[in-house]
């Protein structure tokens, strides 16, 4: 009697073993290739992709539990150039400006006199993007969740420029509104992604939400206005929009 075994190219007759002919061997390589095919078709696209994990270092120049003297002491933040940018975590933080890393905001931190100075972090988790059925959705999704830390990126840089006075005002300016027609890129393209969709998840409507008002601010922040008072506007937006995009992914 010979049987047949389903999981090794091996034919078994009468208890002893001999190797199947290549045509058998063949057969199980090309059924092997069809169950990974068919799973990469039907379940990796379901896994989704995630966003890297991220941090930011905001310097903060005095915290309170009081609203009113938070008020005051951003007052005076922002009248010394800094962002001024109220942090509510039960506690008030009075924020100054954002750094990529926390050593760069521990030394400015450091020359701050007069000031009782601190580094508030803000981390994103590696959140797995997985709101479509497909891979290539949830990709482009990703692509477009990645482009607002870019940006920030790119304003925390150009702050660093002009405190140094290594550019100017105008300078910034020019470079910052080539980016503007990025953002309403991005708009266009969540838009895209969810048309014809019947019913929007929640995650989209914040993340559509979320476009709108960093595409306002980002270009309130850049308007020609004041000698001086670029910098204080490029540092509040940073900071806000650093602590919204960890609330939209949270």
């Amino acid at each position: 009697m010979i049987i047949k075994d389903l999981y090794t190219p091996h034919i078994i007759k009468r208890g002893k073993v001999r190797l199947a002919k290549p045509f058998a061997v063949f057969l199980a390589i090309v059924f092997l290739g069809a169950v990974i095919a068919v799973s990469f078709i039907f379940v990796i696209p379901n896994v989704g992709l995630r966003l890297p994990r991220r941090y930011y270092y905001i310097l903060t120049l005095g915290t309170t539990t009081n609203l009113v003297q938070a008020e005051i002491l951003s007052q005076q933040v922002k009248n010394s150039g800094g962002a001024g940018f109220i942090i509510n975590e039960g506690v008030f933080y009075i924020s100054a400006a954002a750094y990529l890393n926390r050593e760069e905001a521990e030394i400015v931190a450091a020359r701050m006199d007069g000031f009782n100075t601190g580094v508030f972090t803000v981390g994103f988790a590696r959140r797995r993007i997985r709101e479509f059925d497909n891979r290539a959705d949830n990709r482009a999704l990703r692509d477009i969740l990645l482009f607002p830390l870019e940006l920030i990126d790119f304003v925390i840089y150009q702050n660093l420029r002009l405190d140094s006075g290594a550019t100017t005002d105008s300078a910034t300016i020019y470079l910052l509104n080539t980016r503007a027609g990025l953002i309403e890129d991005s708009i266009r393209e969540l838009y895209n992604l969810v048309y014809g969709i019947y019913e929007i998840g929640r995650f989209m409507i914040d993340t559509l939400d979320f476009f709108q008002d960093f595409l306002y601010d980002f270009q309130s922040a850049i308007a020609v206005g004041e000698e001086g008072l670029l910098t204080h506007r490029l540092k509040y937006f940073a900071i806000k929009h650093i602590l919204a995009y960890r609330d939209l992914l949270s």
